[in-house]
């Protein structure tokens, strides 16, 4: 079967050799109606070549080009970058994939998630992060109980600086590490340790559209595997299977014939599980557990992508402008059970071995026909958004989408996603969404709301929600309560003397003054007499009596800055019952209103 693939690779399309060299063509005329790939911040050839040879696009290397359709590169993409992009432009990651690509912050998260889920969150090692769970960690280390940890630099890759340990006094307490159980009981080949590299692409974030490649690598140890003891311990090459350390052995023997891809210390997973499968081993339900294992991968951190990404184009309803093939490096242990080691955003595209070669460029091949990265797609999109502009000038403002409009739109374009999609998987097999991803969604609500934790987002909610349920309480009117006349400023007596003679004016017998006042108060009495023969009329009384409440206001009126700082806070009233003087001055502002 496998030679079969290969032959037919050679006669639909040509061979990848492991290296490529661009002639770097500058004719206008042949760059016309062709597809822009700008290939600046990439080292691998396998990118290059499919891109120019398989699809025939032309090959930009221009780190400031924008007329690109298609941009490769080998470094996290910052959401900067996607903010500026065009809908029909694509780039090979997600902005926020640091969440997941670095050991420490997939370590916390996926612990984060066990707390809540226990049973479903089992396929990865326990896991410490070094030097904020320091103190948890050396509670590990028991007397009479051995126990074997690997540790590993929290942004390393590689196998680099990685080392087993069963004493606490080897690590450094300041140290940044990330701390696993080491895996006993692995399952063994040819009396080997080994691992699965699992190609797994991220094609969108809300909804996940996640893709599994049905081949990839098995990396083999190059010494015979022997249960860790102090003894061995430093024995990288027997408890390690990075590519990258095993190649530097001399034991290591390495793949030269692509249609024998089960020979040598990396194979291919076809190979393998097809040898697996002849022993009489469940290769299917292995996979349906890796299935598994990515979709609750992803739950952990879909909030986190979905945010990066819709900040950053918040109307791309296709969904469709970033993709990212991920490497997954899963551990299977004796009773053939996937467990979780790390995720590499930027897995390594080298092609130094046949099969590295023949692998890599169908993978990358299949994902760029995956995505749709064509010309037809490229005019519909650039024609729809003229239509837009055209609609937008007509009318003078942007058309604003309700939200069932929006929501239907997605609809569409996902519709039009799986049509596509459904007939160009090559070698993937699509994962999610499915029939029954509802599953799922418990995972993802949960992981929403640590997001919103940590980000503070819920405060925020919870803050409008309480002052939309808070009444407004209006100020200018009076307490129901009396209030208690205790402590009152000087001036409050004075106040209601005025307003005692104002009532005695109206009564009937307003005439009769007491004999018992000083001369001083008969004088004042005089003057009210005095005045009240001068505007006899009940009317005039009556608006003598207002003109002096208002003169009597205005000497209690609060300065603007005071009268905002009353609307501002509602419970103004209630904060300042401490403080007397505020408290008086608010007193009698009501006092006068009720009068």
């Amino acid at each position: 079967m496998l030679q079969k693939q290969t032959k037919k690779s050679k006669e639909g399309e040509p061979l990848f050799n492991g290296s490529f060299k661009d002639n770097n063509e500058t004719d206008d005329k042949r760059k016309k109606n062709k597809l822009i790939m700008n290939v600046s911040d990439t080292k691998y050839d396998v990118v290059k070549f499919v891109g120019k040879k398989l699809f025939k696009w032309v090959l930009q290397y221009e780190p400031d080009g924008v007329n690109w359709d298609m941009f490769w590169t080998d470094a996290a993409v910052q959401p900067e970058t996607l903010g500026k992009m065009q809908p029909h432009q694509k780039i090979n990651h997600f902005p926020g994939m640091y969440s997941l690509a670095r050991k420490n912050h997939l370590g916390r998260n996926l612990m984060k998630m066990r707390k809540q889920f226990p049973n479903d969150y089992k396929f990865f090692p326990q896991t410490w992060l070094l030097p904020a769970e320091y103190g948890d960690f050396k509670n590990q280390f028991v007397k009479g109980k051995v126990r074997t940890f690997i540790v590993k630099p929290e942004a390393s890759c590689q196998g680099k600086g990685i080392f087993l340990t069963r004493n606490i006094n080897g690590i450094n307490p300041t140290d940044h590490y990330v701390a696993q159980r080491y895996m006993h009981r692995p399952f063994l080949i040819d009396g080997l340790k080994f691992d699965l590299r699992v190609y797994v692409l991220l094609a969108g974030t809300d909804p996940m559209r996640i893709y599994v490649y049905q081949d990839g690598l098995v990396r083999f140890a190059t010494e015979p595997y022997v249960t860790p003891t102090s003894n061995n311990l430093e024995d990288v090459c027997m408890h390690l299977t990075n590519y990258a350390i095993n190649k530097e052995n001399p034991n290591f023997v390495y793949n030269n014939d692509a249609t024998k891809m089960d020979i040598g210390h990396k194979r291919s997973i076809k190979s393998v599980f097809g040898k697996l499968q002849e022993e009489g081993h469940n290769i299917k339900k292995l996979w349906q557990d890796m299935y598994n294992l990515f979709i609750k991968t992803f739950c952990t951190v879909q909030p986190i992508l979905s945010h990066h990404y819709k900040s950053c184009q918040p109307d791309n309803y296709a969904n469709n402008m970033c993709f990212e093939i991920l490497g997954f490096d899963i551990f299977i242990n004796d009773k053939l059970k996937p467990f979780l080691l790390e995720v590499n955003h930027t897995p390594s595209f080298t092609t130094d071995t046949p099969l590295d070669s023949f692998i890599k460029k169908n993978l990358i091949r299949d994902t760029l026909k995956l995505i749709n990265v064509s010309l037809r797609a490229k005019e519909e999109i650039i024609a729809s958004r003229k239509e837009q502009l055209q609609q937008r000038v007509l009318t003078g403002k942007k058309q604003k989408l309700t939200q069932e409009q929006k929501q239907i739109l997605i609809q569409q374009c996902s519709e039009q996603r799986d049509k596509y999609e459904n007939i160009n998987l090559g070698e993937y097999v699509k994962i999610f969404p499915l029939e029954d991803a509802h599953e799922y969604n418990k995972f993802i609500q949960f992981a929403s709301l640590l997001q919103d934790n940590w980000t503070g987002a819920n405060i925020k909610r919870n803050q409008k929600k309480e002052q939309s349920e808070t009444p407004v309480i209006q100020v200018s009117k009076p307490p129901d309560n009396p209030i208690k006349k205790i402590n009152t400023p000087q001036i409050l007596p004075k106040i209601n003397k005025k307003q005692s003679k104002l009532h005695k004016l109206t009564d009937s017998d307003r005439n009769t003054e007491s004999k018992s006042k000083t001369q001083s108060s008969s004088r004042k009495s005089t003057k009210e007499q005095t005045r009240k023969v001068s505007y006899p009329q009940l009317p005039k009384q009556h608006q003598s009596m207002k003109n002096l409440q208002l003169q009597q206001q205005q000497q209690l009126i609060p300065t603007q800055q005071e009268q905002q700082k009353l609307c501002l806070q509602p419970k103004l009233f209630e904060l300042d019952m401490a403080s007397p003087k505020k408290d008086h001055f608010l007193k009698i502002k009501y006092y006068i209103n009720s009068n």
